[in-house]
């Protein structure tokens, strides 16, 4: 076959004007790809506050538990969930726990409060603050 130079240079000008917008495709993933992104990174931090709520309140859970048994300390219930929270991991950063009994010795109340975990910079980090408390045991002739 002979080739054709002015016959090729038509045919590539004709399939061009054919389809104008070749190459838009990437174009628009550009502009789609931050926005989903974005939205894929707050699903993710919204998994991670819950998560953090769910081992504060755990964790205040174990330390009511500890506490509430006859002859139990405050020491001794803020030690148990500190345990649970060192055992977990960092789900919840800069963990306090904070135990408190009433006057009569009969409620013990454990308060954990801490920080979730955060994926965007600009977001404040999100204060988490759960707390559990029940009746301290004792023998009631």
């Amino acid at each position: 076959m002979i080739w054709h130079p002015i016959r090729d240079r038509l045919w590539r000008r004709r399939r061009s004007r054919a389809c104008p917008d070749r190459g838009g495709g990437a174009v628009e993933f550009a502009i789609i790809a931050a926005p989903l992104l974005l939205v894929s990174l707050m699903v993710v931090q919204t998994a991670l506050v819950f998560y953090a709520r769910s081992i504060a309140l755990a964790a205040a859970t174990q330390g009511a538990n500890a506490g509430r048994q006859q002859g139990s300390t405050n020491d001794t219930a803020r030690a148990n969930a500190n345990d649970f929270l060192r055992v977990i991991g960092p789900g919840l950063q800069n963990p306090v726990v904070t135990v408190d009994r009433d006057l009569a010795d009969t409620e013990v109340t454990v308060v954990v409060t801490g920080r979730a975990v955060s994926l965007l910079p600009f977001l404040n980090p999100f204060e988490i603050t759960q707390q559990a408390h029940g009746p301290v045991e004792r023998w009631v002739p």
